[in-house]
């Protein structure tokens, strides 16, 4: 193999304006060193490349003038080569390629990863099933160190801990989710393996904290999903989209009126406004008896903490949602029923429920949510 390395200096030298003498001083050579080095007469003491790398700040790949495209393509044609032995589940056809292309390839992540994860596989079928699921680890460990991309590295160590987990070695597998969870994107996992350790309390509020973030997240995607099919001239959809939207929420009503009724009652005075619009009008009456009732409901003893929706009784009172805005709801869907219903205004219907509204709408001083 050829070094390009002189003219890879000498081209980075320019390219930042600095003279030999200036790259010599910060290296700690000759300038007739770094001489000898551009014009190819000599190489570089392979322990002055991290300095001379940091002098241009580039990497050593770099100014080796190292490409790795060629060992990417044989990778990925090594891989592709045993795909169909991994999915026949014939691990013991695939691994002995996979290891026997890491002896010419031992830092290529991929396959270092597909080769951990053969071996985890095949731990379930295998009589060596201990020693191939430590080989797994072995390998998914060494894979960390050959890659800076933070996701590969999360993904590959919530691996390592399910290893450990399918091990029995339930505290190893938490202390590496652990010691990952930055984010808190490993929260559930953690819990779930607490609760089997016995650690019942404090991983059922890990779940009941998790089970309305996952359906807020929901709610929140299926409603920017019904506007995809509203702008897409997929009304059914739209419908459809909007109804399981409603139940996401409808999920967490409970005996004491709670936050998930304030989200029913404007999620359905937004579908009776799509029912309006194409003359729904069964619909459009029962969705907005459903927007008033549950406004009435909260706005009568309002109720912005996390334990008062059902699955939540095991969180702390104190945590809760935000009531930074000054009204309840019944103001906000009085409103709505005056701009987007008017014509409906010597209905029985749509006077009943104004009056409704009326009657019970409050602001946060008046409920108690808010002091004096």
């Amino acid at each position: 193999m050829e070094l390009n390395i002189g003219n890879k200096i000498a081209g980075f030298r320019r390219e930042i304006n600095k003279t030999q003498e200036q790259l010599a001083d910060y290296v700690g050579v000759s300038v007739a060193a770094v001489s000898k080095w551009e014009t190819n007469q000599s190489y570089p003491d392979i322990t002055l490349l991290p300095s001379i790398a940091d002098f241009f700040e580039v990497s050593i790949d770099s100014l080796l003038d190292y490409k790795i495209t060629d060992n990417e393509k044989k990778s990925e044609q090594i891989r592709e080569s045993i795909f169909e032995s991994y999915l026949n589940g014939d691990y013991n056809k695939a691994l002995p390629v996979m290891l026997d292309a890491l002896k010419k390839y031992p830092n290529d992540f991929p396959l270092l990863e597909m080769t951990a994860h053969l071996l985890s596989s095949r731990a379930w079928t295998s009589e060596t099933k201990e020693q191939d699921f430590k080989d797994a680890i072995k390998y998914y460990e060494r894979a960390v160190n050959c890659t800076e991309n933070k996701s590969q590295i999360l993904w590959v160590k919530k691996h390592i801990a399910g290893i450990y987990e399918s091990m029995g070695d339930t505290d190893t597998a938490i202390k590496k989710l652990e010691e990952i969870n930055e984010s808190m994107v490993f929260d559930f996992e953690i819990a779930r393996l607490k609760y089997r350790k016995g650690e019942k309390k404090e991983a059922v509020r890990t779940f009941q904290t998790q089970i309305w973030s996952k359906a807020f997240e929901l709610y929140r995607i299926s409603s920017d999903l019904c506007r995809y099919y509203r702008d897409e001239g997929n009304f059914e959809m739209m419908f459809e989209s909007q109804k399981y939207h409603i139940r996401l929420m409808s999920e967490f009503i409970n005996d004491t009126p709670n936050y998930a009724d304030l989200l029913c009652s404007d999620s359905y005075i937004d579908h009776a406004k799509n029912c309006k619009k194409f003359e729904r009008y069964v619909d459009m009456w029962e969705n907005l008896e459903r927007a008033v009732y549950h406004a009435v409901r909260f706005d009568k003893n309002p109720s912005y903490k996390f334990n008062s929706m059902k699955f939540m009784e095991e969180l702390d009172n104190n945590s809760g949602m935000s009531t930074s805005s000054s009204h309840l709801i019944c103001e906000g869907i009085l409103r709505d029923m005056k701009k987007d219903f008017i014509e409906f205004a010597e209905d029985k219907r749509y006077i009943k429920f104004c009056e409704e509204l009326e009657s019970a709408k409050k602001t946060k001083v008046e409920a108690g949510v808010w002091g004096q």
